[in-house]
């Protein structure tokens, strides 16, 4: 089943909430936004970050939520020259729905940002809001609405939430790291697969791949290591809906189970390494 047809059965099903204040309660789950500062300098940058809390077996997703489902979508309401960072998302955990395999989240989750204030701001309050929507998904999937803000002081000296402070602190721990270079990671584009290699003297007995972009991947398709010394290979099998070969392969790898990397790895085609051979 495509992912058009899954997501339009997913909405089938409605109940939205919105509210002025944070949290913010809304069926099976809970959204609230969390600013680390409570004073801000003229020209300083701080985090922020997205907080979700569902109910026991419901579940919310990532930025590439599988074979069905839709990531939570963001409309920031800011004062004049304030900005937003790009959201960073933590490592996904899989998902067996009844039309496949999904990407997301259980019980609480953040997603990471920053916060900048522009070096003209002036001393006084502002306030940060936020336009969320998103997907509480179990049996059903209910689509959420809710409005949040929350004030801020622009002052001469900056001051911190201890609470905002920790639990901002512990959501930058669950981000997937940079990939070390020495892996040198690479994808190969062959008839029904993705090869995905990469370098590793470290003994690897489990290695899964979640793909940034949709309709690349079989999501459920078992993912195949094979290790040769060094030189490690997952293959992973092309999705029937893939369509434009991409520059690179980008998604989080997850090795042994616990270490999770950010993995942006050059593709080359079968084609391409033919021909390489035949010079």
């Amino acid at each position: 089943m495509s992912r058009l047809l899954t997501s339009c059965a997913c909405l089938l099903l409605c109940v939205c909430g919105c509210a002025r204040s944070t949290p913010q309660q809304t069926a099976h789950s809970r959204a609230s936004l969390v600013v680390e500062q409570s004073a801000a300098t003229p020209g300083s940058r701080g985090n922020l970050g997205i907080r979700f809390v569902t109910d026991t077996g419901w579940h919310i997703y990532w930025q590439n939520p599988g074979d069905s489902g839709e990531p939570p979508r963001t409309q920031w309401k800011l004062p004049a020259g304030v900005t937003i960072g790009a959201l960073e998302w933590p490592t996904p955990m899989r998902l067996s729905t009844a039309v496949g395999t999904d990407y997301g989240y259980q019980g609480t989750t953040v997603l990471f940002s920053s916060l900048q204030i522009p070096a003209t701001a002036q001393p006084g309050n502002i306030e940060v809001g936020l336009d969320l929507r998103w997907l509480a998904c179990h049996d059903v999937c209910i689509p959420q609405h809710t409005r949040l803000k929350t004030p801020l002081r622009i002052a001469n000296a900056a001051s911190i939430h201890y609470s905002a402070h920790q639990i901002l602190q512990s959501a930058a721990e669950r981000l997937p790291k940079p990939l070390p270079p020495s892996y040198r990671p690479m994808a190969t584009i062959l008839p029904n697969s993705f090869l995905l290699t990469f370098v590793s003297s470290e003994p690897i007995t489990k290695a899964e791949f979640f793909p940034a972009e949709v309709e690349q991947i079989e999501n459920s398709a078992p993912q195949e290591l094979a290790s040769h010394g060094k030189n490690k290979s997952l293959t992973l099998k092309k999705s029937q809906y893939f369509r434009q070969e991409p520059q690179s392969l980008k998604g989080v790898l997850v090795i042994n189970g616990r270490d999770a990397y950010q993995v942006d790895a050059p593709i080359q085609s079968s084609i391409k390494i033919r021909r390489s051979h035949q010079k």
